[in-house]
């Protein structure tokens, strides 16, 4: 019973995203994108399904939204599917979440569509962590599409903002004591500082999607890319994330379209 519900929700979630539409992105719409892919657990306890299978049908989503949006213009995706704190969740799920990453990250069908449509891979976030297996998946497609500038489609994955900044602070002072670095670039030019976060030589977002924002919750950004999206615009919705559909996150995409940021003029 229960692989045939999965199955069906993996089906209908790959025919969604695979539906043609003639959406494109505006010029004053986003060029890069971010998602902050929550409720994966919530949408299958609402399916009847156990919890971690929701990270199942989330795969598909974003392999889903990752294809779509390059057709409809978005040129820089990120999603952020796994934090710095999500460790701290029952060893089973964190068990479950690290074999899928293991088992789709080294699928040549992901390879030959990076390939294709000329996408380069980033992996944000810690290394140190990972199942050595899923670090070696995540270095190779790096390797493969580094050449690639015509889309770029980052995977946050240990992913936490505080954590972020401190390593690119460890860094810089390394790179101090080796003479490599003058500190008082920092105040003279202070973007030097996005060189060393894990989004170098990326676009910054220019909107961030959170899914799965109950109704009555503060809405908060859990720290994701801190620096990245000080003027990104946020936009925060109930849809689960493996619920989200291609119209709802058009709609977010539109509100961006139709607001102008002023960026402090």
């Amino acid at each position: 019973m229960v692989d045939s519900l999965i199955e069906g929700k993996i089906n209908q979630v790959s025919n969604l995203w695979q539906a043609e539409t003639d959406f494109r992105v505006s010029p004053e719409g986003p060029k890069s994108l971010a998602i902050i892919c929550d409720g994966n657990r919530r949408a299958a306890r609402e399916w009847g399904l156990p919890p971690f299978l929701g990270h199942r049908v989330g795969v598909e989503a974003i392999k889903g939204i990752s294809k779509a949006t390059r057709g409809w213009g978005i040129e820089n995706l990120t999603f952020w599917v796994w934090s710095t704190e999500n460790w701290s969740r029952d060893s089973e799920q964190v068990e479950f979440v690290m074999q899928l990453a293991q088992e789709f990250l080294p699928q040549q069908e992901l390879l030959d569509e990076l390939t294709q449509d000329k996408v380069r891979f980033t992996h944000l976030g810690r290394k140190d962590r990972l199942p050595p297996t899923l670090l070696e998946s995540l270095d190779k497609l790096e390797t493969a599409t580094q050449s690639f500038d015509t889309y770029y489609l980052s995977l946050a994955l240990d992913y936490g903002g505080l954590d972020e900044m401190a390593r690119a602070i460890k860094t810089m002072f390394v790179r101090f004591k080796e003479g490599e670095f003058n500190p008082d670039l920092l105040t003279q030019k202070p973007e030097v500082i996005y060189g060393f976060l894990d989004t170098k030589g990326q676009v910054l977002p220019d909107l961030v999607v959170r899914t799965g924002v109950e109704e009555g919750e503060v809405a908060h950004t859990s720290g994701f890319l801190p620096l990245q999206t000080a003027y990104a615009g946020w936009d925060f919705i109930d849809d689960l994330f493996p619920n989200l559909t291609p119209n709802r996150l058009m709609n977010s995409i539109r509100k961006f379209e139709n607001y102008r940021r002023r960026m402090g003029k």
